[in-house]
């Protein structure tokens, strides 16, 4: 591994275990077995550092998000494919569900960046729902609700997942995960 991808790694260890204000850069050296200054050459600032790893943290959750996507498939379909890669993206990375929440609150990273960094994912969520509302699959409703209403179940669900397993005797089926939040927006 390289130097620059084992510090990123070090920094994603360290921020979800402990939060971003907890871990300084001694900490982040120490951890990838790295001395301050080598940091330095790869990130001038612990600012810089942070935005590096939201934004590859965030091209790899579009990447994911978009795996299989196909837009000529019918809205039903796209959805269950577009949220059940988010969904397993989240599930099966739970470091990086804990990445994404903790540095989504990050001040130093703005919502110029933000939306920078998840363009991807950003439009083909809009456009899935535009696309579901023009033909009247999904609700006339914003966007911006639209997805919160299935992100925000998907991300609490795999969440409580991870965090309080007793929680959920059985197998949680992904489908019927799906299919609750698809008809929770289904016009």
């Amino acid at each position: 591994m390289d130097k620059r991808r084992n510090i990123l790694e070090a920094t994603s260890d360290l921020i979800a275990g402990q939060g971003l204000q907890n871990c300084p850069m001694s900490m982040i050296a120490k951890h990838a077995g790295c001395g301050a200054g080598t940091i330095y050459r790869y990130f001038e600032t612990k600012e810089d550092l942070v935005l590096a790893l939201f934004t590859e943290l965030s091209n790899d959750m579009a990447e994911s998000c978009l795996q299989g996507y196909d837009e000529s498939s019918c809205i039903k379909q796209r959805f269950f494919t577009f949220w059940g890669n988010f969904y397993r993206f989240m599930h099966e990375t739970p470091r990086n569900q804990t990445l994404i929440e903790q540095l989504s609150a990050c001040p130093a990273i703005s919502q110029e960046l933000r939306d920078q960094a998840m363009d991807k994912v950003i439009h083909a969520g809009n456009k899935l729902m535009d696309d579901g509302k023009a033909q009247l699959l999904i609700k006339n409703m914003p966007n911006e609700i639209l997805k919160t209403m299935t992100f925000g179940s998907l991300m609490m669900i795999s969440k409580k997942q991870h965090m309080m397993p007793d929680m959920f005797p059985e197998p949680v089926s992904e489908q019927d995960l799906l299919t609750m939040c698809w008809d929770a927006v289904k016009a």
